[in-house]
């Protein structure tokens, strides 16, 4: 017959091996889903900034459709908005047509909307 203690003592190396990859299948999970979770929070809060650079962009285009037609003013330009996006206007003449490109930023973040008439 076998001697116990040495069974028991090989159970304990096992129960130990066992326990420390369960615990590294966990935290690699766990590393897993933290990570997806921060690139998603990243995503969100990029639509935010989209949204105003959009914005911006097309401000651009009106602003400078408006300067056209009221003033005749075609040279480019570039303006700040109050709530910290920028704009940069280009107009490109083509006769008898008019192109309006208009790039709007806000942070990290940059939109272009173009204009044909």
């Amino acid at each position: 017959m076998k001697n116990p203690a040495k069974i028991i003592n090989k159970e304990k190396g096992i129960a130990v091996l066992i326990t420390m990859m369960i615990i590294s299948i966990v935290m690699l999970v766990a590393t897993l889903i933290a990570s997806v979770v921060s690139v998603q929070l990243k995503l969100a809060s990029d639509i935010g900034d989209s949204i105003t650079a959009i914005y911006a962009a097309d401000s651009g285009v009106e602003y400078k459709l408006y300067q056209i037609r009221k003033e005749g003013i075609l040279e480019n330009m570039e303006f700040s908005l109050s709530n910290g996006a920028t704009v940069s206007v280009t107009v490109l003449r083509a006769f008898p047509n008019l192109t309006i490109k208009s790039l709007g930023s806000y942070l990290l973040v940059k939109r272009q909307f173009e204009a044909d008439f």
